[in-house]
């Protein structure tokens, strides 16, 4: 499984805004839901290429083509880059409230 602090801060470091991760694990079996938020589809491919070449990322990365919903799915850990208009319209912020964690 990558490592979500690390995962956290390079989305900082590349303008991702309102970073927030859920953990939705369990019995053993650790899952971790990302969100993050970019301000232009520009930003939001970029920072998919960063990760895809940072984590040896070789599987399809779902709605990198429009950019406005990119979907990474780790061992472990799903990640989920928006649009704000986006994560706005569909607000999985809600639905994983409670199980918010601080990194």
């Amino acid at each position: 499984m990558i490592e979500i602090k690390s995962l956290v801060e390079l989305l900082n470091a590349n303008k991702m805004k309102n970073v927030s991760v859920y953990d939705l694990s369990e019995n053993a079996e650790e899952k971790f839901v990302v969100l993050s938020t970019s301000n232009k589809v520009q930003d939001s491919k970029k920072v998919a290429d960063i990760i895809a070449e940072k984590y040896q990322y070789n599987d399809k990365i779902e709605g990198y083509h429009k950019g406005e919903w990119i979907v990474f799915d780790f061992d472990g850990v799903t990640l989920h880059i928006f649009l704000a208009k986006v994560r706005d319209k569909y607000n999985l912020d809600k639905l994983y409230k409670p199980k918010k964690i601080r990194i």
